[in-house]
């Protein structure tokens, strides 16, 4: 993502840089130039973020595929009473645990104990 990202940056600075002298002031070309900066930066921070989210959620379900027990707010996660559904990233009790009936855990709330 961050290489399409950067080639769409130098298009665009290209573009401006070869833009009519007439159609763009100095002054604009600078301005559209650091607006498109300042979007590929903000577009480069949030796929970091989200990159490292996905990490993060990656470990925790291995850990959990390990037989570690995780730390999910309230409750205790484990491979005995919990089951990973990957299509929602969430730990759903499994049918024998009838005192946790209903009860839904996102993974990105939890931690490796």
């Amino acid at each position: 993502m961050q290489i399409v990202l950067f080639l769409i940056f130098v298009l665009l600075v290209i573009l401006v840089v070869v833009s009519k002298k007439n159609s763009f002031s100095k002054n604009q070309k600078i301005i559209a130039t650091s607006v498109v900066v300042v979007f590929v930066v903000a577009i480069y921070l949030y796929e970091s973020n989200l990159s490292t989210n996905a990490e993060k959620n990656r470990d925790i379900v291995n850990s959990f595929r390990q037989g570690k027990t995780l730390t999910c707010k309230e409750y205790k996660v484990d491979k005995e009473r919990f089951i990973y559904v990957s299509g929602t990233q969430t730990f759903v009790p499994k049918s024998s645990e009838t005192t946790l009936e209903g009860v839904i855990v996102r993974v990105s709330t939890c931690k490796a104990d």
